[in-house]
């Protein structure tokens, strides 16, 4: 933040004589809006009426103006009925139909509001907007809706609508309880004058008075709730000043007038000082922006302070200026057009209307590329660390300031008796951080209409919640079971066992699941995502795996006794132990249900069954007192604890005989021991005759007992599995011993668990594989695709190769040091080479989407062998092509066309590396790869200092979108992938390319500002190469196609 700017205290005025300050905490108050212009009374539906919810031990944030207090909040139905003391609160806590919440003293407060919202704001330019089709514009402005709603937002006053009814028709249908969304007050597209519109495509025209009261009259018709007007310009466009004025007084006072007298109120896009005192002379309602108000405006509008309404937008006015240069808007440029200038007059004027106190409410211009959806929170810090408000009055502003905007300010904005249920429950103090309401994952618990819209099932108390009545989105779907998608990744889903119907799980984050280990740490805070599917149209997973089972013997009285009498036991040789019987089980061992299990001949001739309970630990614990253990468990699966009795027997051990491959079925569900009863049926059957029935109510060791045993000098860590032992009615134990085969099928059940089964493999059909390990040495690059998600495989390595255009000439486009594929799209584009061609382009190893293993070194002659792969790969059908190459592409293309000439047709440099590269080059940019693996291409530097130094001074001053698409590219590009990349170039000093024996037609494209390749490199191989010409680019540096797209497609059109 600017120090230019932010002077906290400072309180700077339009006049000569600063005025006594009138400055309140709520000057909302204040205003007292025509009762003729309340709007439409909407319902939200969906809200159970016998719904009710009790918040205990909240910190309560009221937004009257009061400071916090401890306290107990009752809800019934859509409305707050008690608040800070419950009468009969434990009743209502014992009562098994009502939802309590947990508050642990957290931050109870009113959903906020937004004074200034653009659902249909999607995140591109305002002259873009229009080129949306209308079907995908709906579905992104449904989302916004949902973004506001997620990020604690309950209250929204549409500000304009880039399509004519797409503001009324999301409004609907959150009301009709279809979307989720806030309670929404819905705007038409902004109506500017001829030639003073911001973008046409967003905008309806009118001149003069009767025109504008026409249109006027039409956005009532198709039902909006507020009327926009575009009074003033905006610096962006380049041709309308922030301080022009557009309108009339006429046709201003027309405005109003129409409007009014159909009961619906203005709001006015009105930057300049003159749109603001028309505003304020004839009646528009809400003041957007008002960054040049004069000292008689700010006269004018304290004196008709109860009527108006100020919404500035000051994240959009800050965020241009600070925040636009990775999105091609410098700073230089914001502050070239005006905006810093804008900034600064606008922080002042605020700061007096706060001093006045006018009415200045938060919230505005969210929706563009550097002001997105979700970080609408951020004007409440600008007003606290910008415009000197206090983070309680920003706070009021925010809720109650925004209610009175509604005209519902005596049932909104506020927690208080009698006041809808929009609320949120923040983990962390607003008044002493401001910023935490920026953080959805402080957003804990999210209301509205009494209705909750997020919550963590660890948020409730279990004793008081049924299935019945818990909230769609905590819904008990804590069946868990662990699949692979389609690109053959883990992931975990809930399983229906009634159906056999499998739904996605993934993070309140929306990231996906891998394994159980992340529910656990998540304490089953889990949402479902995705399409459901059938289980058998997946690969089913063992539902926890990785480690080795903790096992414990002789735990069931009855196979205790038939153990010992047996022969098979090595051990103490009493019919009931006095300890537990601890060993391990190997992790290799583990596989998931329906997977056959191999009978291992050659191992052993008494294959048996055990089935088991698998008890699952949920948090870790050295020394677990046995009273305590039980909260140490995250809940339970189904094990059969298969077993070589000889081997037990002979090896006097547990270990060798129950470790071997596929011995240790899983499965085939995970459930939390809360959605669980606390007796659990274990039953096993072998080919439908039952061999095994008993509870857990006869372990001679309860599950207690076993965990205090095993953590008494150990620690358990979370996902640790303790197979809890078997009881009577195993193989050995049947008259005469019955051991499995080939064929036989064993089923293991256990209540709420679901049925593990697995069926004993033909020895003669079966081959047994070693497993895998794991690779210890990464794969770099790997997460941006997904896990290799549309890669193709180039030999031994996974690259990301794309075909485009439907031509047959082939054309390979090889990128340079930094860049990708994209380096290209815009040249084939510029050209007009799609239908002519076939375009190859790739990504070299490490960069773009083109992943790299930590191990693997790239060199000059890695990636000649990668393009060569890529060229004869045969889907591609390339018998000899035109190679396009940029910078170290160059290099890789010249380094090909002399190795593999019959492969080459003509070549294409644009900016080709020196060849030797100068030994300098050379050093510094071995220094440039160990500063990236150091830290990272921002921290290090490279990022900035290449796309800097990279392009020309006439990009930096009149193209910036060039130098930011240069900068991103590096900024995109995976540190290791980028390091390698430059050792590559770097081991290049002391090779150079007899460049003479190319026989293609060669064009070599120089930027004339190029620092890198320079233009008497250029000439020197037009000297050298028997049939090569030179482009030279002016004003260009090293990322031509950035910086000039157009010169660079004319050269190469001309050429090919």
């Amino acid at each position: 933040m600017a120090p230019s700017i932010l002077v906290n205290g400072d309180s700077p005025h339009h006049g000569s004589d600063k005025p006594t300050s009138k400055r309140k905490l709520s000057p909302q108050d204040d205003i007292r809006f025509d009762p003729k212009l309340q709007p439409k009374q909407y319902h939200i539906e969906g809200t159970r009426p016998d719904s009710r919810i009790l918040f205990l031990d909240v910190n309560i944030l009221d937004s009257t103006g009061a400071a916090p207090y401890r306290g107990d909040v009752y809800i019934e139905g859509e409305r707050i009925r008690h608040v800070g003391s419950v009468p009969d609160v434990e009743t209502l806590r014992k009562d098994t139909q009502i939802r309590v919440i947990e508050g642990r003293g957290r931050t109870l407060m009113s959903g906020l509001g937004d004074a200034h919202t653009h659902l249909t704001w999607a995140g591109i330019a305002l002259d873009k907007l229009g080129d949306i089709g209308v079907e995908e514009h709906t579905l992104m402005t449904a989302r916004s809706a949902q973004c506001y709603l997620d990020s604690g937002y309950t209250m929204c006053f549409g500000a304009a609508s880039a399509k004519e009814r797409l503001d009324c028709v999301i409004r609907d249908y959150i009301n009709a309880g279809k979307i989720p969304g806030p309670r929404y007050l819905a705007n038409g597209k902004e109506m500017a004058v001829r030639d003073g519109e911001l973008a046409a495509d967003i905008t309806v025209f009118a001149d003069g008075p009767l025109e504008m009261r026409e249109v006027i009259r039409h956005h009532v018709e198709i039902g909006v709730d507020q009327i926009k007007l575009s009074m003033s310009g905006e610096e962006i466009t380049e041709s309308k000043s922030a301080q022009d004025s557009y309108y009339s007084d006429a046709e201003t006072a027309a405005c109003v007038d129409e409007a009014h007298r159909h009961g619906v109120r203005l709001c006015s896009h009105a930057r300049a000082r003159d749109s603001v005192k028309m505003c304020v002379r004839h009646g528009v309602d809400v003041i957007y922006h008002a960054s040049y108000i004069d000292e008689e405006g700010m006269e004018m509008l304290e004196q008709n302070k109860h009527k108006h309404v100020v919404a500035p937008g000051i994240n959009w006015l800050f965020a241009t200026v600070y925040e636009a240069a990775p999105f091609g808007y410098s700073f230089e440029k914001a502050e070239q057009v005006g905006y810093m200038k804008e900034l600064q007059t606008a922080i002042k004027a605020l700061k007096e209307m706060h001093d006045r106190g006018i009415t200045v409410l938060p919230g505005g211009d969210y929706g563009f590329p550097w002001t997105p959806h979700g970080t609408y929170a951020r004007d409440l810090e600008h007003f606290v660390k910008l415009l000197d408000y206090t983070p309680m009055e920003s706070i009021i502003a925010a809720t109650a300031g925004v209610a009175k905007l509604f005209m519902q300010e005596n049932e909104l904005g506020k927690i208080k008796p009698g006041y809808y249920a929009d609320c949120i429950l923040v983990d962390g103090d607003p008044l002493k951080d401001i910023a935490v309401l920026q953080k959805h994952d402080k957003l804990n618990v999210i209301m509205i209409n009494g209705r909750v819209h997020k919550a963590s099932s660890k948020d409730f108390v279990k004793a008081s919640v049924g299935p019945e009545i818990l909230p769609p989105n905590v819904a008990p779907l804590t069946n868990f079971v662990a699949y692979e998608d389609a690109q053959g990744r883990a992931r975990i889903g809930n399983l229906d066992l009634n159906t056999s119907k499998l739904t996605p799980m993934v993070m309140q984050s929306g990231a996906p699941l891998e394994n159980l280990y992340q529910v656990i740490e998540l304490e089953n805070d889990v949402v479902p995502a995705g399409d459901t599917m059938m289980l058998d149209s997946v690969k089913l997973l063992p539902p926890i795996c990785g480690r080795d089972i903790l096992c414990v013997g002789k735990t069931y009285s009855a196979h205790a006794k038939e153990f010992n009498e047996n022969g098979y036991d090595f051990s103490n040789k009493v019919e009931q132990p006095s300890h537990p019987v601890i060993f391990t089980k190997r992790a290799t061992s583990i596989i998931a249900s329906g997977d056959p299990i191999c009978p291992h001949p050659q191992y052993t001739e008494t294959l048996d069954y055990e089935g088991e309970i698998g008890v699952i630990v949920g948090k870790s614990g050295l020394a677990i007192d046995e009273s305590q253990a039980m909260d140490h468990i995250w809940g339970y699966t189904i094990i059969n604890d298969v077993t070589a009795r000889e081997r037990q027997r002979d090896h006097k051990q547990f270990h060798s005989g129950i470790s071997a491959h596929t011995f240790c079925p899983i499965g085939p569900i995970a459930v939390p021991a809360a959605q669980l009863p606390k007796v659990l049926n274990i039953e096993t059957r072998v080919n439908g005759q039952r061999r095994q029935i008993c509870n857990t109510k006869e372990l001679i060791f309860r599950v207690a007992k076993l965990v205090s045993t095993l953590s008494a000098a150990v620690t358990l860590m979370p996902g640790d599995v303790i197979a809890a032992g078997t009881t009577a009615g195993v193989g050995f134990e049947q008259t005469p011993p019955t051991f499995l085969k080939p064929g036989d099928s064993v089923e293991v059940s256990v209540t709420g668990l679901g049925k593990l089964v697995n069926t004993i493999a033909d020895p003669a059909k079966t081959t047994i594989q070693p497993i895998s390990p794991p690779s210890a040495i990464p794969m770099h690059n790997l997460s941006i695709s997904a896990g290799g998600a549309g890669l193709t495989r180039i030999g031994s390595k996974l690259m990301n190769v794309m075909s485009l255009g439907t031509g047959t000439e082939p054309i390979v486009y090889v990128h340079g040091l930094g860049g990708t594929t994209e380096f290209y799209r815009p040249l084939i584009q510029a050209a007009s080479l799609s239908n002519s061609h076939k375009h190859i382009l790739y990504d070299l190893e490490g960069h773009g989407l083109t992943p790299t293993k930590a191990s693997s070194t790239v060199t000059m002659e890695s990636l000649v062998n990668d393009l060569n792969g890529v060229v004869n790969h045969s889907p591609l059908n390339i018998k000899a092509a035109t190679i396009v190459a940029h910078s170290l592409g160059g290099l890789i293309a010249l380094n090909f066309a002399l190795a593999h000439p019959s492969l080459v047709k003509k070549l294409v440099l644009i900016g080709p590396g020196p060849s030797p590269l100068p030994a300098a080059a050379s050093k510094a940019t071995y220094a440039r790869a160990a500063a990236v693996r150091e830290k990272g291409m921002l921290a290090s530097g490279v990022a900035d200092a290449v796309s800097t130094n990279g392009t020309s001074a006439k990009t930096k001053t009149e193209k910036p979108l060039g130098l930011g698409m240069a900068r991103a590219s590096l900024l995109s590009q995976d540190p290791e992938g980028y390091a390698k990349g430059c050792m590559a170039l770097a081991g290049t000093v002391s090779t150079s390319l007899e460049i003479e024996k190319i026989e293609v037609p060669t064009l070599v494209i120089a930027g004339a500002d190029d620092k890198v390749s320079t233009v008497d490199w250029a000439r020197k191989m037009e000297e050298r190469m028997q049939m090569c010409r030179v482009e030279i680019l002016e004003g260009v540096g090293h990322w031509h196609c950035f910086e000039d797209v157009e010169g660079v497609a004319k050269a190469v059109k001309g050429f090919l």
